[in-house]
């Protein structure tokens, strides 16, 4: 099973944390809001920092 970071657009406040601590995961789409891009496989551990830094607690793990 494979984890993947999710981002609850509803909740976050845009503070940018994600995308400093992993621009390659995290961006800004079309519309400003975050999303997650599509990798095959995702850095955990900057992942998890990113999250527990979230103010917002916007993010989450997610498995499939």
């Amino acid at each position: 099973m494979k984890r993947i970071p999710v981002v609850d657009i509803a909740e976050c406040v845009d503070c940018g944390g994600c995308i400093e601590l992993c621009p390659e995961v995290f961006k800004k789409n079309e519309m400003g809001y975050i999303e997650v891009v599509a990798l095959s496989k995702y850095p955990q551990s900057a992942i998890q920092e990113a999250i527990n830094i979230c103010p917002a607690d916007c993010m989450t793990w997610e498995e499939v």
